[in-house]
């Protein structure tokens, strides 16, 4: 007499799972589902990211000092008036009152100096507001590919499964007729239920994600969101034919503007240092109590030249040799950024080319495991292949499938960092049909 073979508690685990997904499923769609597409979720990112705003702050109080930066040489002008007033004389027309005003103005070779170091630290500025958005750009895309990777595992782990449950079924029917044996109804037992787990944890990890995703965009975790697109319409085509120009990479732009910088620190200490200054005043008064006398008026002029500089151990001095050594230092690096650039460039390329044949390599490798498993499948059916065969064949097209995927997204993340490298736009190097 055959043995009867229960399945109570995978299938009350599995169904009670299916519950669960199924009262979400519904729960969700009580909520209008927002539709997001990477360019969305970028907009939205840089709309609510706090870093952004902070840096757009400090960016526009640079603005406004490079804007201002020639008030040095606005004139200072004041005026004031005077009441004297003697106690104990007895006299109380015994007072004096008058007024007066004044204009002066200071000129010094430092203005330049000022007015260039509020243009160049702008400029730095610049630069820092558009990598501080490009930061958070990159780290968007990257979390919706990830997001889409998982998404379409997910969908890969449960065709599998219904996949090994049609399987069973059929394994099921072929021992209830004595067709079959035990070992292998319980090893199709053991395939079909080895899969939940797996599926369970990815669902969880996904929502995870998920969470974190909607966090990075500043969304309300209780909104109903569902990404737009899959891998492969990011991965259409590419175009290696670009060309740019090294020393406009964000990184070499700013080396450049320090090095300038540098150059104007130590143009405004040789002026500190050695530079005169220049003076003029102009001062008026009237005696108020004395409505007959007349204004009295005053012209001044100076000149000042500091003389330390010339002290080679003098702090002027000093300085001018500090930023000196300063300025080669910069130039040092400029030139093993570049050479580091050139290399990472380089290198970035060839591993996306690499990445490219290795995807085909792997889209060839998923078509012959699929022609082994439909092979195999077949004569399965016909009795010349055992379960485990089966089994087998079933596994090295999951195993090919998922490593296809993940080559995708490691592809995708190569091309985002070349792109962040060269500063380009991203989407500059995938086809233009697909960004």
């Amino acid at each position: 007499m055959k043995k009867k073979v229960h399945f109570v508690r995978a299938r009350r685990s599995f169904f009670f799972s299916a519950f669960l997904f199924f009262c979400g499923f519904c729960f969700a769609q009580q909520k209008e589902t927002r539709i997001i597409t990477v360019d969305d979720a970028v907009s939205l990112a840089l709309e609510n990211n706090i870093s952004i705003k902070r840096n757009q702050i400090t960016l526009e109080t640079l603005e406004l000092k490079n804007k201002y930066s020639w008030n040095s040489v606005s004139p200072s002008i004041s005026a004031s008036a005077n009441y004297n007033q003697p106690l104990g004389n007895g006299k109380n027309d015994n007072y004096s009152l008058n007024a007066s005003g004044s204009v002066s103005i200071r000129l010094s070779p430092s203005v330049y100096t000022s007015i260039q170091s509020a243009k160049l630290n702008y400029e730095m500025g610049k630069i820092s507001y558009e990598q501080a958005v490009k930061s958070v750009e990159l780290e968007v895309r990257n979390a919706f590919y990830q997001m889409l990777y998982a998404k379409e595992n997910l969908s890969l782990l449960e065709r599998n499964l219904e996949t090994a449950k049609q399987r069973y079924n059929l394994n099921l029917e072929k021992y209830q007729k004595g067709q079959l044996s035990e070992l292998d109804l319980l090893s199709a037992q053991y395939s079909y239920e080895s899969l939940i787990p797996n599926i369970e944890a990815s669902q969880i990890t996904m929502e995870n994600n998920m969470s974190t995703f909607k966090q990075l965009l500043g969304l309300n975790q209780t909104e109903s969101i569902e990404l737009s697109g899959s891998l492969d319409d990011f991965l259409s085509s590419f175009d290696f034919t670009f060309s740019f120009d090294i020393n406009e990479i964000p990184s070499m732009k700013n080396l450049n503007y320090q090095i300038e910088s540098a150059k104007n620190q130590l143009l405004a200490t040789r002026f500190s240092a050695y530079g005169p200054s220049l003076s003029f005043g102009f001062s008026a008064g009237k005696d108020l109590k004395n409505t007959d006398s007349d204004f009295t008026f005053s012209l001044s002029a100076g000149v000042s030249v500091p003389l330390d500089g010339f002290l080679p151990w003098s702090s002027g001095a000093l300085s001018i040799a500090n930023q000196k050594a300063t300025l080669e230092d910069l130039k040092l690096q400029l030139e093993n950024q570049k050479t580091t650039l050139e290399i990472q460039i380089q290198n970035s390329t060839k591993k996306i080319m690499q990445a490219q044949s290795q995807l085909e390599l792997l889209e060839k490798n998923v078509d012959l495991a699929q022609k082994k498993y439909d092979m195999t499948q077949t004569a399965y059916s016909h009795g010349s292949k055992d379960f485990l065969t089966l089994q087998d064949s079933a596994n090295s097209l999951l195993n090919a499938k998922i490593s296809l995927m993940s080559q995708k997204i490691t592809l995708l993340n190569a091309v985002l960092s070349l792109e962040n490298t060269l500063g380009i736009p991203f989407g500059t190097l995938m086809d233009s049909e697909s960004k």
